[in-house]
């Protein structure tokens, strides 16, 4: 990622780090580097340190400075006198590039939150739901970890309180059902909490949504729906509620399309009808939008993920431009109201697959490397 465009996440939490806040402060720090991410924190001990130490290491193990990436806003130990305590090692910063200089309190809350595009939050002290109250206020995301708890307050109040004010104070990009996927445990990786990042930082969409309007809006709604549940409103494009007002919707299209990895076509009962006035199908025109969606996606080598909605069948390939057969070699999937949780599910599997594949071969888009099935 691109330092000038890199997205920032504040890691903040309790300075008194046990094991368990330990090994989750580095899973942060190494998922938050592999991701492209960079990394605002303090210079205290406990979650600081440790999640700046395992991000820099990450770093280095990809061969990357933390100048640009790593931003440490640092509160000068003369403060910690004045209030009679001693001053406790915290991280120190590879690069003086990386620090930011800050006299007291109150200067640390506004250069940490000024600086970051979202937060997490791993237990933490009195100050916690101020500083999430603020990171809200500012527009960006807040995510507080509800399984870690603090000395003097924790993430667990300030994800309690969160959701007690959700009506009126909701955390911006978020829904409440994913919010409240932060309580399930994290079986491998960071769980949930790098698809909520990604899902509200992301730049482009991984998941491009082909429809016809005049054929199954309802289903494809339900699609876009069900996907950006899983994978955030960021990272799922779909015409209707992803074109910004006064945006060119043609050149809209071809961006998402661009910067997509996969791309699902829905496929109703009328996709391939004809207009009432006996015209061919609207397919047959070169000029169709959804021609050209499709055509797009096979040309630049896209996962396709074909969707039968509505008892819909798969068109033969006569039926189809010649352009669009390469369409019927990727293995469909029929989803009707019955089977549409488990179905989604298995839909959502795969797609993450092919998400991930294409991240761990740097974003290239091979169509022969690409998973074909559902």
């Amino acid at each position: 990622m691109n330092s000038s465009h890199k997205k920032f996440v504040l890691v903040i939490g309790t300075g008194w780090a046990m094991p368990a806040k330990r090994r989750t402060a580095r899973m942060i720090g190494t998922t938050l580097a592999e991701a492209g991410f960079g990394l605002v924190t303090g210079n205290s001990t406990g979650i600081d340190y440790w999640v700046a130490d395992a991000f820099c290491a990450a770093l280095a193990q990809r061969g990357e400075a933390p100048q640009g990436a790593l931003r440490q806003v640092s509160l000068g130990w003369a403060r910690l006198f004045e209030r009679g305590g001693l001053p406790l090692p915290g991280y120190s910063a590879p690069s003086d590039d990386c620090v930011v200089s800050v006299t007291d309190v109150e200067a640390w809350k506004r250069e940490a939150i000024v600086r970051c595009d979202a937060a997490v939050m791993v237990g933490g002290g009195r100050g916690a739901l101020d500083i999430a109250r603020r990171v809200i206020e500012q527009g960006k995301p807040v995510f507080p970890l509800p399984f870690m708890g603090g000395l003097t307050g924790n993430s667990d109040y300030v994800f309690q309180e969160i959701l007690k004010t959700w009506e009126g104070h909701p955390v911006p990009g978020v829904s409440r059902s994913q919010f409240l996927r932060l309580a399930e445990p994290w079986v491998s990786g960071t769980g949930q909490l790098m698809n909520l990042l990604r899902g509200t930082l992301a730049d482009a969409p991984d998941v491009f949504i082909s429809y016809r309007r005049s054929d199954a809006p309802a289903a494809a709604g339900r699609l876009a729906h069900d996907l950006a549940e899983h994978f955030g409103d960021r990272r799922v494009f779909l015409d209707i509620s992803d074109i910004a007002p006064s945006s060119a919707w043609d050149e809209s299209i071809d961006g998402a399309l661009r910067a997509c990895k996969a791309g699902v076509v829905v496929i109703g009962r009328s996709w391939m009808a004809g207009s009432e006035d006996g015209q061919p199908p609207r397919l047959q025109d070169p000029a169709d939008v959804v021609r050209g969606e499709i055509a797009a996606l096979i040309e630049q080598r896209k996962a396709i993920f074909p969707v039968l909605v509505e008892g819909a069948r798969l068109p033969e390939e006569s039926e189809l431009p010649a352009e669009l057969r390469t369409l019927l070699r990727f293995q469909a999937t029929a989803i009707d109201n019955g089977g549409w949780e488990a179905t989604m599910s298995l839909l959502i599997r795969a797609i993450e697959s092919v998400i991930r594949h294409a991240e761990n071969a740097g974003g290239a888009q091979s169509g022969d490397a690409l998973p074909r099935e559902t």
